[in-house]
């Protein structure tokens, strides 16, 4: 047993547990539920009996749909370790960045549905069958943290082998955008959604690196990022106590502040938003009078899917079918991909650039082969849910939907509400009511830095302009947006992030600390997007 096992009986002993273990997963068999799935406000019909009992496979339209879907993990072998003020660094995330990565996964469905499109599906996904335990594939490996040696170059591929087959320049033109927008998630300080940046961000709102992040701690930083990455095309609102206001909604959805009086209410901007709101539905597990809720809102066409759970074990829940959720699993550990310089005297990123720019197997470990899902009584009461507005229209549609909900679990106003504020005085402890709470910037326990994002941790990703490591190419596949509109402002200037740069040196009002402690669900607080005086 202490010697080197032989290669043949090595290979045996890894079959063996490969089929052990899909044996024992209770996720890796479909089922045969007639029930409408609901996938990210796109709906698809359930099983169909086709005269064959053997027949074990989901709805195609759903699978291809499912494995469309961004699926941000665990990754390793960081270039540039995550260092704040100490020597080491993380170069990896695993164990405790979940919370992060399906933050990302969120953000990076959201951006998807805006640049690419909700219809588009990925030509990367291999047509697996129910056997697929068999052969190894880069996205259904069984979860793991073990350090591994790096296996992914940082030379670019060979065309031969890097992009799949265009029918029409339309279709390289979507793949290009797909590839450009998953560049802003890579794991390098320089990408402007990578999990160095959500760190430094978390850690500018209480939660210090390495650290796991709490559904607020999330939706805070993703605010921040978004907001210094304008190029994006995105502005997101935070809901406070349970409840979006529709003005913060309209602030954020404009790029700039409009020349109006402060009198005038806004309109819809330019720009489309993403709603986030960090809710607990229970103590322990969801209570059941939330489950119809929990399930209609994967039918909202503005889904953008629930990220949450406890520490070290936050999923990505994208879709619903009956009591059913399914979901994307993020602990699973990969090599990070590098950041490709193009070649040089380069002024244009073209298409071919980013069709070219990394092999098939690369990018099928931003997506899922196993489609997985749980029972909805399984689900952690602690969450972050997303919506995509775009316009006007979808706006007036979501809060009518919202006001249909058969159990509220969140609300929508038109202004916030003007508090008195009173302090009556009393334990530090009371500002604690809220079940997650971050540190004003004014308060003793903030961060140093009056910004979200300090110089230090985060710099600018529109500066990116050039590579230090190769100083004759004069355009960094960061810096270009996937937007067609050349005329992208350079600057956020909404309600949202007046609010967050703004001091918040109050404690909780008397009012606001009866409200939270009486209300019957409890809400993560966001100090940088609320009224919390």
């Amino acid at each position: 047993m202490n010697g080197t096992p032989k290669k043949n009986g090595s290979s045996k002993s890894s079959l063996y547990d490969r089929a052990v273990r899909y044996i024992m997963d209770t996720d890796a068999s479909p089922d045969h539920s007639p029930d409408d799935i609901h996938l990210l406000g796109v709906t698809h019909e359930g099983y169909r009996d086709t005269g064959n009992p053997q027949e074990l496979s989901w709805p195609e339209h759903f699978s291809v749909d499912f494995r469309s879907r961004i699926w941000c993990t665990y990754r390793r072998d960081f270039v540039e370790p995550i260092r704040d003020g100490t020597a080491k660094g993380y170069t990896s995330d695993a164990g405790w960045g979940c919370m992060v990565r399906t933050g990302q996964s969120l953000l990076a469905n959201t951006l998807s549905t805006i640049h690419v499109g909700r219809d588009w599906r990925s030509p990367l996904q291999p047509r697996t069958s129910s056997s697929s335990f068999f052969t190894h594939s880069p996205n259904s490996s069984p979860k793991s943290t073990t350090r591994r040696k790096a296996s992914i170059s940082s030379s670019p591929p060979t065309p031969f082998t890097s992009a799949p087959t265009f029918n029409t320049p339309e279709e390289q033109a979507r793949y290009a955008k797909y590839v450009r927008l998953l560049t802003w998630f890579l794991d390098i300080p320089e990408a402007p959604f990578s999990v160095h940046r959500l760190c430094f961000a978390g850690r500018d709102l209480g939660t210090e690196v390495g650290k796991w992040f709490g559904p607020a701690i999330a939706a805070g930083s993703i605010q921040a990022l978004v907001q210094a990455f304008p190029a994006c095309g995105l502005g997101v609102s935070l809901a406070t106590d349970g409840v979006l206001f529709q003005s913060a909604v309209f602030g954020a959805s404009h790029s700039s502040t409009p020349d109006t009086d402060d009198d005038v209410p806004l309109g819809w901007g330019d720009r489309p938003v993403l709603l986030l709101l960090g809710l607990r539905l229970g103590i322990d597990n969801v209570h059941p009078i939330y489950y119809s809720t929990i399930e209609e809102l994967f039918a909202f066409p503005q889904s953008m899917g629930i990220a949450g759970g406890r520490p070290s074990s936050s999923y990505y829940f994208v879709g619903a079918q009956g009591d059913g959720l399914f979901y994307l699993d993020p602990h699973h550990s990969r090599p990070a991909l590098p950041l490709r310089p193009p070649p040089p005297g380069t002024t244009e990123l073209t298409d071919d650039y980013y069709s070219a720019l990394y092999s098939t197997l690369e990018l099928q470990t931003y997506h899922c082969d196993k489609i997985r899902k749980m029972p909805i009584n399984a689900l952690d009461p602690s969450m972050l849910i997303g919506f995509l507005v775009r316009d006007i229209t979808e706006w007036k549609d979501f809060r009518r939907r919202v006001e249909n909900l058969p159990q509220a679990i969140f609300s929508v106003q038109d202004e916030r509400p003007l508090w008195p504020s009173v302090d009556l005085g009393g334990d530090e402890d009371d500002d604690l009511l809220a079940l997650e709470s971050l540190p004003s910037s004014g308060s003793e326990e903030a961060h140093p830095s009056s910004q979200v994002l300090t110089p230090r941790a985060v710099n600018s990703a529109l500066e990116l302009a050039t590579y230090a490591d190769d100083p004759q190419s004069s355009v960094s596949p960061l810096t270009q947006s996937p937007i067609d509109n050349p005329q992208t402002p350079a600057r956020v200037d909404s309600e949202d992030s007046a609010r967050s740069s703004s001091g918040n040196k109050s404690r909780l009002s008397f009012l606001n600390r009866i409200r939270a402690f009486g209300r019957s669900r409890t809400s993560l607080t966001l100090s940088n997007d609320g009224d919390g005086k």
